[in-house]
């Protein structure tokens, strides 16, 4: 038999088990738990052999792993092992959830860019609704691959599912014949009282309520996480490139701001910081030397300014977004060079101001020691920062540097994540 059927059977038929034990995970497991921890990795690996094992019955042609494949079903397994004791577990979780999507988009060759680029947040909402809700009737008729390929096997499985039946019924008969027994005879009903106690124990540490609970909202989760799988193997990725010319066209359309108006507008920001520095620079380098204003706390200090030069640094990022979006490109479709040289200073302070934060954090950290929180805004700030110099480099050089920056957010995380866990247990 072919093994592309063998990989569809028992992909569908892993579905279920894996949508029950997601629902079970969210819902009945106590996040303070070690348990949480290896439901979660465990949750992670079921999903990534549900995915590759529908991939593979879906597309014979393409069984081989991809490096970027391999590269998120870890960041996927990292962020579920490292829930419990990173510095988010919402983040962390909800980053597993990213990963987890995103996986299954690019082993089926479906981002809209052709590959990690700008468009990963349309990609991103092209698999969370797009393919998984009209994947949606896939669970049903993917069933399929059970049909009638071979006479003698069907009947040979008609025999077992009938001696099952059969041997159910027994049971039922055999019980209802041994409660009218047992209301002749004593010894009998102490017997039967003890086989119906048992029945009763095991059945009470089941938690049928919870088994029921989650059974029940399994089915629509299976229809979902399934439908994303399902759809996506079965895409051949002509859809998604046509939308991402489209999208491509759409942006080159929408490129029509005069480079003097753009300039103009991110002078007035590098102007702005200039003056800035001139006037704070002594406040801020405290940091560094570790000098404080005289009364002044260090805890104010160290936090005084450290949110707004972050959310400064936020800002920078949508200029130049905003910049890159719909400032005119020469002929050769690079941003001017007045353009690249704004953006280079402007992006050097970002990275100026990410520095002074990061003193600031670190001043913070080495007095009062670690918190989850101060370890995930150092995270926040290098994520900015490297963003910032990836920015210099994109419009520099005329080549997008968006992949490794997305590369470099999610394994840092874990990176941190980590660290976290080490910081945490000393």
């Amino acid at each position: 038999m072919d093994n592309s059927v063998n990989f569809r059977r028992a992909g569908i038929l892993l579905a279920y088990p894996m949508a029950y034990l997601y629902v079970r995970m969210f819902f009945f497991i106590d996040s303070s738990d070690w348990k949480f921890t290896g439901i979660l990795t465990a949750m992670a690996l079921v999903f990534i052999l549900v995915s590759e094992l529908v991939r593979r019955g879906r597309r014979p042609f393409d069984r081989r792993m991809k490096g970027e494949t391999v590269f998120w079903y870890l960041m996927m397994i990292a962020s579920a092992f490292t829930a419990r004791f990173g510095p988010s577990e919402a983040l962390s979780i909800f980053a597993m959830h990213l990963c987890a999507v995103y996986s299954v988009l690019v082993s089926n060759d479906l981002l809209l860019g052709g590959k990690t680029g700008g468009f990963i947040p349309a990609d991103l909402i092209h698999g969370f609704y797009v393919k998984s809700f009209a994947g949606f009737p896939n669970f049903v008729t993917d069933w399929s691959a059970f049909g009638k390929k071979d006479a003698k096997k069907t009947r040979n499985g008609a025999v077992i599912a009938m001696a099952i039946g059969f041997v159910i019924i027994m049971i039922v008969f055999f019980s209802i014949s041994l409660s009218f027994i047992s209301q002749i005879d004593k010894d009998i009903a102490v017997m039967f009282s003890d086989y119906l106690d048992a029945i009763a124990k095991y059945f009470g540490n089941l938690e049928i309520d919870t088994i029921m609970f989650c059974a029940f909202f399994a089915i629509p989760v299976c229809f979902y996480l399934y439908g994303l799988m399902s759809r996506s193997a079965k895409s051949d990725g002509t859809r998604e490139k046509r939308f991402g010319e489209l999208l491509e066209d759409f942006l080159k359309r929408g490129r029509k701001v005069p480079v003097v108006i753009s300039c103009i507008c991110a002078g007035f920001f590098v102007l702005l910081y200039i003056l800035f520095f001139a006037k704070r620079t002594a406040y801020f380098l405290g940091g560094f030397t570790g000098e404080v204003p005289d009364g002044q706390l260090v805890s104010y200090f160290a936090r005084d300014g450290f949110f707004q030069l972050v959310g400064i640094m936020a800002v920078n990022m949508c200029v130049y977004l905003t910049i890159y979006l719909f400032e005119t490109r020469t002929s050769e479709g690079h941003t001017s060079i007045p353009g690249r040289i704004l953006v280079t200073l402007l992006m050097s302070e970002s990275i100026i101001f990410a520095v002074i934060a990061m003193s600031k954090l670190w001043l913070y950290f080495s007095i009062y020691g670690y918190t989850p929180k101060r370890m995930l805004a150092m995270w926040g700030t290098l994520a900015l920062g490297c963003a910032a110099f990836l920015s210099i480099l994109t419009v520099n050089r005329g080549k997008s540097h968006f992949r490794p920056g997305v590369y470099f957010t999610a394994a840092s995380y874990i990176g941190v994540s980590i660290l976290s866990w080490i910081m945490g247990s000393m």
